[in-house]
């Protein structure tokens, strides 16, 4: 893997679900949790809830309306925010994330967490851990209108909090993220092979990619 220079570095930027908080999380509660109840609620096996849903959940696939509890409570007319409550305190946050974020700090690089999960989503989940003293910034995509997959979000990000594009760091686990961030001319992206403790491993194609941060950082 080649090395990053972390003198050129001022800023990291981080996505949440995948990348500090093991997917497995929001897995476990899209495919079954939420389809336990669509399926009761409609009188369907568990077997055709799962189905009815994915087809669903692909059709808005990235859009700023799939990561909106909001708008998959009133589509699945379903009391999502109550369930989301419930399993709140299932979030873990991945083993190498703070050590990484400690080692940023010492370094007085700026520390952003930047999420496509609803505010009311990261509330919860930030309840459940002690990610947000380790950042500077905890913002939702949802707050500039777009979500990270396209570049307009980029834009409105940087207007709202300026930051140095070929200074900084954004770490992902979704490629065509990557690519957004890459595109809007980001320096340095870099994907997470492991973002679901329960999968395999997975590659990126156009991006350098790790599985442990501390990898990023063993020369810093």
């Amino acid at each position: 893997m080649k090395k990053i220079n972390w003198t050129h570095i001022d800023t990291v930027i981080l996505d949440l679900d995948g990348t500090l908080i093991d997917l497995y999380f929001d897995h476990y509660f899209w495919r079954y949790h939420v389809s336990q109840y669509y399926a009761q609620k409609c009188g369907i096996s568990p077997e055709q809830s799962q189905r009815q849903l994915k087809q669903r959940y692909d059709a808005v696939e990235h859009s700023i309306n799939w990561y909106d509890i909001d708008f998959w409570a009133k589509e699945l007319d379903l009391p999502l925010r109550e369930l989301l409550l419930e399993r709140g305190s299932q979030v873990q946050v991945r083993e190498d994330v703070y050590p990484f974020l400690d080692i940023l700090q010492r370094k007085g690089i700026r520390r952003i967490l930047l999420t496509d999960s609803h505010p009311f989503t990261l509330e919860v989940k930030l309840k459940h851990c002690d990610l947000a003293p380790h950042f500077d910034l905890l913002l939702s995509s949802h707050q500039f209108g777009a979500p990270k997959i396209e570049r307009q979000l980029w834009h409105n990000l940087q207007k709202a909090y300026p930051f140095e594009p070929a200074k900084t760091l954004f770490i992902d686990d979704t490629e065509k993220v990557l690519d957004s961030a890459h595109q809007f001319g980001i320096a340095y992206t870099i994907g997470v092979e492991n973002p679901d403790s329960s999968l395999a491993n997975k590659t990126f194609l156009r991006h350098v990619s790790v599985d442990n941060y501390m990898k990023l950082v063993s020369e810093v």
